[in-house]
């Protein structure tokens, strides 16, 4: 399968389990990746958004929240990626009508990695080609 860039919509429907359909595919997913199968790669702005996803939308407390974070910075072969073009993410969120942390987020996607991910908007990149785990697994 390949390099894989985890957005964090697949996150959060691991970590809340609140479809069970989405929640299943993501479990797969994630068996694979342990299995060495995918080489996954995520970002701070991800880790950012897991954190405000959690606290603000689900109620988790913070122990709670940093106890699943650092659960999943343990993902097999994880590259996490600090990097942002700025101006680049600028420039997308000028010409697309997209949430501007989704504009950094495509920044930090590494050439030839697919980006998994239930977030509609970023489909409106077109260097992108998103996908979600129900299609990879």
């Amino acid at each position: 399968m390949g390099k894989v860039f985890i957005d964090t919509s697949i996150f959060i429907r691991f970590l809340t389990q609140d479809n069970p359909e989405k929640f299943k595919d993501c479990q797969k997913f994630f068996e694979l990746t342990e299995e060495g199968k995918i080489r996954p790669y995520t970002s701070s702005i991800v880790v950012l958004e897991i954190q405000f996803v959690l606290t603000r939308l689900y109620g988790f407390n913070k122990i709670r929240v940093l106890s699943c974070i650092l659960e999943l910075l343990r993902l097999r072969n994880l590259t996490l990626i600090e990097k942002t073009d700025t101006r680049k993410a600028l420039a997308l969120f000028k010409k697309l009508n997209i949430k501007y942390a989704d504009c950094l987020i495509a920044t930090q996607i590494p050439t030839g990695t697919k980006l998994v991910t239930y977030d509609e908007e970023f489909k409106k990149i077109p260097t992108l080609s998103p996908a979600t785990p129900g299609d990879l697994v």
